[in-house]
């Protein structure tokens, strides 16, 4: 009770980040930095700073960016805020932990996101602020594979609206299948892969298979982010994809 009481309160408060390093406690939608306004000698010249970025990962300027997003069936679990092993939970606590924080958030009304909700939300988020011209795809993955095309997207006015629409009707499913949908992610071409995802890699192949084929792609040059949300998240696979790649890894 007192583990459940624990994880109660850190879901309410906010959620924890980790990158190169850090640990601390974030709100779970980071908000986008406001413009900065700079004064000269004859007046005022705007000078705007806007950051764009997914959970924290920054994608300013970035172009060939495919998301390849976990829709699996335990994304239907509350957004807990943290890694169990971030805290010394071992796999099988993290897992009994993530359970107890989904009964806790059903018995006070269901007020909290799920993992899934949290990652659409911010996916539609992030897409507005990109420009158009971008090039995107975004894959969601459980035991099948959802995508628009099996090409990159031009971001403009007429695709925006396909893809929320898109996004909007995803719902959580079986099994996690992230090697294929990785494969797919690969095949389309793209610079940059944004990984998320709250657990093990269990269909089409295990993490070990996952970044050995990682790893063939870092070969030309494909970095990898990762954002890891929930209590038993796979966070030394992930933290592994973008450290070997040069990307950054959030845990959420």
């Amino acid at each position: 009770m007192r583990l459940l009481a624990l994880l109660v309160a850190v879901v309410v408060s906010g959620c924890v980040v980790q990158s190169g390093g850090y640990v601390g406690v974030a709100p779970l939608a980071p908000r986008p930095s406001p413009p900065v306004g700079m004064v000269g000698g004859g007046g005022v010249q705007a000078q705007v700073s806007v950051r764009i970025s997914f959970f924290g990962v920054p994608l300013d300027g970035a172009q060939d960016v495919v998301f390849v997003l976990d829709r699996s069936g335990s994304m239907s679990g509350v957004a807990a805020g943290f890694a169990g092993s971030s805290v010394g939970m071992s796999k099988t606590g993290a897992v009994l932990a993530g359970l107890g924080a989904q009964v806790a958030n059903s018995a006070t009304g269901n007020h909290l996101p799920t993992k899934l909700e949290a990652a659409k939300a911010e996916l539609v988020r992030t897409l507005r602020m990109m420009p158009d011209g971008t090039r995107i795809n975004v894959i969601w993955f459980d035991d099948d594979i959802a995508t628009l095309s099996r090409s990159m997207l031009v971001l403009q006015p007429s695709s925006r609206a396909a893809i929320e629409q898109f996004i909007a009707g995803i719902k959580p499913g079986g099994s996690t299948a992230a090697v294929p949908a990785l494969e797919l992610a690969y095949a389309m071409g793209a610079a940059r892969v944004v990984l998320l995802s709250d657990g093990l890699a269990n269909t089409g192949g295990g993490g070990n298979e996952l970044l050995a084929r990682a790893r063939d792609e870092m070969r030309r040059g494909v970095r990898f982010d990762t954002v890891g949300l929930g209590i038993d998240q796979d966070g030394a696979l992930m933290q592994s994809l973008a450290r070997e790649s040069g990307g950054v890894a959030m845990m959420r």
